[in-house]
């Protein structure tokens, strides 16, 4: 698989470390990865009230399901991401933290008033394509 990152020389950049676009050339298999939660292995949301940590937990999640489709976070080429607290989440700078974990991928950032479960401050869906 080839990915090229789409430049866009006459926009005003991102304001986080991510791309506007990927182009994928050769595409094999695509994955595509549910909303990933910040639960630990018996379900119980960690971190409460801490955005830093979900994230952190969420790729960890994140992590174990895509090992678990036999690719990496470098095979990721779309994140969407959603939180209840846009404030916090760009005040810790969660997102450069987040998003340098990865090789470029699209991202999309969507501030929501709630998730499925009270707690979550964050949800990541994923698309990751392999030869």
């Amino acid at each position: 698989m080839e990915k090229e990152i789409i430049e866009t020389p006459t926009l005003a950049p991102p304001y986080a470390p991510y791309s506007a676009g990927v182009k994928v050339k050769k595409v094999g298999t695509f994955i595509f990865i549910a909303g990933v939660v910040p639960n630990d292995v018996d379900g119980n949301i960690v971190f409460k009230g801490d955005i830093r940590g979900q994230m952190e937990q969420v790729l960890k999640n994140l992590k174990v399901t895509l090992e678990a489709a036999g690719v990496t976070f470098n095979d990721v080429i779309v994140l969407t991401t959603y939180t209840t607290c846009m404030k916090e989440y760009m005040e810790t700078k969660t997102n450069h933290y987040y998003l340098s974990q990865f090789s470029d991928p699209a991202e999309t950032l969507v501030g929501v008033k709630d998730l499925a479960h009270e707690g979550q401050l964050i949800e990541v869906e994923a698309i990751a394509v392999t030869e």
